[in-house]
């Protein structure tokens, strides 16, 4: 059996309970205030690798929210287009990086120093500038470098005319500076036909083309009536196709020549239905890629 309680005798005792509980205040006279925490980074416990550290110029060895204007590189100035033109894509891809970390540390700084009031925002900003203006100028370097390579694409009378010109004075040069030669082939080869300097930067699938078969068959041309000019009996012209001129791009002409004889004597040179050359190529460009890899790990 429940025993029911009237709701007006709860709201009466409690009342009178807290009659029977007087107010008592402390004297505030005897209260001490700490000193108020300087709110600084150091009051936190941050990781030293978080990734807004790289916010900050001095990384997680940084001090202050900002740097003074007088700590600010101002004697800098902006990269140059010759000196930008003589990068690699591999050198403008890390300058472009850097540029943009320092414009967003800066634009952290300049931010919270309007916050402060600083009355040196001119030189936040006068830096900045230098490094947008590198940044406009590598746009431009490599909008020049998109451009000739374009028109490098499509062969001319007036590129072949180059070529040739080229060829002959390839073949002509003397021992001392067939060095300067081959390192002009390298960068005439990539504009002209596609072909990399180095084999991983292939793209097997994008990068092997009718247009790389012509400048294969260019460079192996040129390598062997080079050497032909020395030595005139060392091999017979003219080469079988791809899979002897594969050899004067991938090894030294020396090398190369000796491969082909090899070939030759074993019987393993023939000529390749058109529908074979590029599966063939990109088979043993594939090889070679996996090769000099081996290589690297080898001597690393």
């Amino acid at each position: 059996m429940s025993i029911r309680i009237p709701v007006r005798c709860l709201r009466t005792s409690s009342r009178s309970l807290a009659r029977s509980k007087p107010l008592a205040f402390t004297n505030l006279k005897n209260i001490k205030l700490r000193e108020p925490i300087v709110p600084t980074h150091q009051n936190f416990d941050v990781s030293p690798d978080h990734p807004l550290w790289a916010f900050f110029a001095d990384g997680n060895e940084s001090t202050a929210a900002f740097r003074e204007s007088e700590d600010l590189d101002t004697s800098s100035r902006a990269w140059s287009f010759p000196e930008l033109r003589r990068k690699s894509f591999e050198d403008l891809h890390k300058i472009w990086y850097l540029t943009l970390k320092e414009r967003n540390i800066l634009a952290r700084e300049h931010k919270v120093a309007s916050y402060y009031s600083y009355p040196k925002l001119d030189t936040y900003d006068d830096v900045d500038n230098k490094l947008k203006l590198t940044q406009k100028r590598i746009k431009q370097v490599l909008l020049e470098r998109q451009v000739a390579n374009e028109r490098a694409q499509t062969l001319t009378e007036e590129q072949e005319s180059y070529l040739n010109e080229f060829k002959q004075n390839y073949i002509e040069a003397g021992e001392a500076d067939i060095i300067s030669w081959n390192e002009k082939l390298i960068r005439l080869q990539y504009a002209f036909f596609g072909i990399e300097p180095q084999l991983q930067d292939y793209d097997l699938a994008q990068d092997i083309n009718l247009t790389f078969i012509k400048g294969l068959d260019f460079v192996a041309d040129l390598k062997v009536s080079r050497h032909l000019a020395s030595n005139p009996d060392s091999i017979s012209l003219p080469l079988n196709g791809v899979i002897e001129q594969l050899p004067f791009l991938l090894r030294s002409t020396e090398d190369a020549v000796n491969e082909v004889n090899a070939l030759r004597e074993a019987g393993h040179s023939v000529k390749l239905d058109k529908i074979d050359v590029l599966p063939f190529l990109r088979n043993a460009l594939e090889k070679a890629i996996a090769e000099e890899a081996a290589e690297a790990e080898e001597d690393a």
